[in-house]
């Protein structure tokens, strides 16, 4: 990742701080540090066999963009990153000043994530200083240590956005979750302590792994709630395909829609309609004219529309495989009963050395 593509590039270095890998280890801190490793883990161990992981991950992109802009100071909500990402624009969200971008670094940041290397191979601006002690921390302790560094050598939002590469690239993470963009401004400062830094950070990323797990989750009930509803539909239509561009464009409108499926925008208009009645997205515009649609789960995660009341929905159980199938494997298991009753187990014999 080039880092001059942010602005506010500086390479002057704040005032030192404690080093985040020498802190006196406590039983709540050595809690908090086992909770983070478990939560990135299930996270991790999640992703890598979703099959909805590239909806997840561009969904994680924008919440982690989020909070990184955060941190710099930049009054934006998550709804507002989503409005930008989907490109449709959200009701009650005023339009933001066209004087900067905040966004120019996302698709860079994309790019880094999906990228091979290492943390030392020249993408970072600074050469990090690692204490005798630095190889046997615990590895989310060193790589906040190149995070705490790496903030105090760059003011611009680089240092937060590269921290789920740190966790990638030194092996902490079989994949990029980029939804761990997160961090502290006190980073940036010479005062910290590291003992109760290190435990807001540990406590902020298992609860941004948790709610990232809970996102997946959801995308996953929402795409076998949308097969289960097509089974019951007797000319389900453009809604299958609706439903596939829902996965990376959550939030949509029906210009957005007719520009992605081709249609009219009377017709997608009305697409969105039935899609809406059958449980596929829900309307968040409350108005008859320039109406906005989202997913179930972001109109309620971003605030967009009230979770609903009354008891929890009943998830949607994987569809069962049908008879002729289940024949087949019937047959088959019938058959190798058989054969092993009439020839035995097979069994190899030992290698006795000959070649």
């Amino acid at each position: 990742m080039d880092r001059n593509y942010l602005p506010g590039y500086n390479q002057g270095m704040a005032r030192p701080s404690p080093a985040l890998i020498s802190v006196p280890w406590t039983a709540e801190l050595a809690s908090a540090l086992e909770a983070a490793a478990l939560a990135i883990a299930r996270l991790d161990a999640r992703i890598s066999v979703s099959s909805v992981a590239t909806a997840w991950s561009l969904r994680a992109a924008w919440s982690g963009y989020a909070t990184a802009l955060q941190l710099q100071g930049v009054e934006i909500d998550e709804a507002d990153v989503f409005s930008w990402g989907t490109g449709v624009h959200l009701p009650g969200r005023q339009q933001r000043s066209s004087l900067d971008d905040p966004f120019s670094a996302f698709d860079p940041w994309r790019r880094a994530l999906a990228a091979i290397g290492h943390h030392w191979q020249e993408q970072l601006p600074f050469t990090p200083e690692l204490s005798d002690g630095f190889a046997a921390a615990p590895a989310l302790l060193r790589a906040w240590e190149i995070t705490r560094q790496f903030t105090q050598a760059d003011r611009s939002i680089l240092p937060w956005l590269w921290f789920p590469i740190l966790l990638h690239r030194m092996g902490i993470t079989q994949c990029p979750l980029p939804a761990l963009a997160c961090g502290d401004k006190a980073l940036r400062f010479g005062t910290l302590q590291p003992g109760p830094q290190c435990l807001r950070l540990l406590r902020q990323m298992t609860k941004a792994a948790d709610r990232s797990l809970a996102t997946l989750t959801m995308i996953e009930d929402d795409r076998r709630r949308a097969i289960a509803v097509f089974a019951a539909l007797h000319r389900p239509g453009q809604l299958t395909t609706l439903a596939v561009a829902l996965l990376h464009h959550p939030v949509t409108s029906p210009d957005r829609t007719a520009e992605t499926l081709g249609l009219t925008l009377s017709g997608a208009g009305k697409l969105l309609e039935r899609a809406a009645k059958v449980g596929l997205v829900r309307e968040v515009s409350g108005r008859r004219s320039w109406r906005v649609y989202a997913a179930p789960d972001v109109a309620v995660a971003l605030g967009l529309a009230p979770a609903l009341r009354g008891r929890p929905r009943k998830s949607v159980q994987p569809a069962a495989p049908p008879k002729e199938v289940e024949d087949i494997l019937a047959t088959f298991d019938r058959e190798m009963a058989e054969f092993d009753s009439r020839f035995g187990t097979i069994t190899v014999p030992e290698n006795d050395g000959i070649a």
